[in-house]
């Protein structure tokens, strides 16, 4: 049985093989992993899908069984004034089911969209979006290691609830983080404000613009 077990893990997460030695390179030096995979260094490292596999997996498990998402049910969202209440409530209710019915599929779309973006905001830089993606394949899931944890600990152990600003602090800081290590070799303040206006339009996108096109094709009501 011990020999099917690993032989399992082998196949599926390849866990013996890089993954343990890439999630801790991607804690402390995150541009250094995905610019090794881009250059075609990819021996001692997970390869990026097999590692966004299990990232969101992880991501999955914690959630089903320890339902860590209880805290987005619980929370409160922003209202815009110029809107119907109406469409406000619609809007919160999508967001709510994007961030826990449908978060493999939000995740999916961050992971991919996030790139897209990024290729625009870069191109002196001249990364293709095949590159970025791989790193984004890396560095979103990276977040999920991190911040689920500290919902189970916090909810299953302590029994207390982190705020969604909580949680979108440690998914901006790390997402910072890892792409200024990655473009590097732009001025520090000249990739900041790319980074800041690129995580600005997607978070624009999806907190207000797909809630707000979802709701006005499909309204919901609670």
């Amino acid at each position: 049985m011990k020999e099917v077990f690993l032989d399992f893990l082998d196949n599926t997460f390849n866990l013996d093989k890089g993954f343990f030695f890439s999630l801790w390179n991607l804690l402390i030096r995150p541009g250094k992993v995905a610019q090794a995979y881009i250059n075609g260094q990819r021996k001692a490292y997970i390869n990026p899908t097999r590692f966004m596999v299990i990232g969101l997996a992880f991501q999955t498990f914690i959630d089903y069984w320890f339902e860590t998402t209880d805290v987005i049910k619980n929370d409160t969202y922003f209202q815009f004034s110029f809107l119907s209440d109406a469409m406000n409530s619609s809007m919160e209710i999508w967001n709510v089911k994007l961030a826990v019915e449908y978060i493999l599929l939000s995740n999916l779309f961050m992971i991919a969209f996030i790139p897209f973006l990024l290729y625009f905001a870069y191109k002196p830089l001249k990364y293709n979006y095949t590159e970025l993606l791989s790193a984004s394949f890396y560095y979103i899931p990276t977040i999920l290691f991190i911040t689920m944890p500290i919902l189970f600990f916090t909810k299953v152990v302590m029994g207390v609830y982190v705020t969604k600003e909580a949680i979108i602090l440690l998914f901006m800081g790390y997402l910072f983080w890892s792409f200024l290590s990655l473009f590097k070799n732009m001025s520090f303040l000249n990739r900041f404000i790319r980074l800041l206006i690129t995580i600005g339009v997607f978070m624009l996108i999806r907190i207000a613009f797909l809630p707000f096109l979802l709701s006005y094709i499909y309204p919901l009501t609670s």
